[in-house]
């Protein structure tokens, strides 16, 4: 079987190459373009069917990813929700330490800086992020409107659209 390559250049050189009757105008063995015109469209629903299911499948593991990403989470906080238990339970009856053949709980401390007000916080302890980023919607309203930036221009596209 061809690819649609092939099938556009076999077309192409058809045209070019078209035998036409002198005496009446007619298009001399018309049916070998129009078989490739058929495969050519053949070809081409082919391929947008399975752009189609590929798209289909896009979103389906964007959802799946979704799914488990909230199992995660959900998860993640269940851990974090029985580990403050553990914590406060072993804080009450006073033990820092536990251990079995299965599992062994320690504590080790660690420190971190609590910012109760950032008001108040110092000028050198403040770092500003600052982040640059073209408005491009903008752009496109300035220069649709007549106007010339340096720099920039617009690019129309083509953007194929498969339903």
């Amino acid at each position: 079987m061809n690819s649609l390559y092939d099938i556009s250049q076999k077309y192409v050189e058809a045209f070019e190459n078209l035998n036409v009757d002198e005496e009446t105008g007619e298009i001399i063995d018309f049916e070998a373009i129009e078989a490739l015109a058929q495969q050519f469209d053949e070809k081409i629903e082919n391929i947008a069917c399975y752009i189609k299911n590929n798209v289909s499948m896009i979103a389906a593991l964007k959802a799946e990813e979704a799914t488990f990403s909230d199992r995660r989470k959900r998860l993640e906080r269940r851990v974090d929700g029985l580990k403050r238990y553990i914590t406060s339970c072993m804080d009450t009856v006073g033990r820092d330490r536990f251990e079995t053949p299965l599992c062994r709980i320690t504590f080790r401390k660690s420190e971190s800086v609590n910012i109760e007000d950032e008001g108040k916080i110092p000028a050198e302890y403040i770092i500003v992020v600052e982040q640059r980023k073209p408005d491009k919607a903008a752009m496109k309203k300035a220069i649709q409107s007549g106007q010339v930036i340096d720099g920039i221009s617009l690019l129309e596209k083509r953007n194929i659209q498969i339903k």
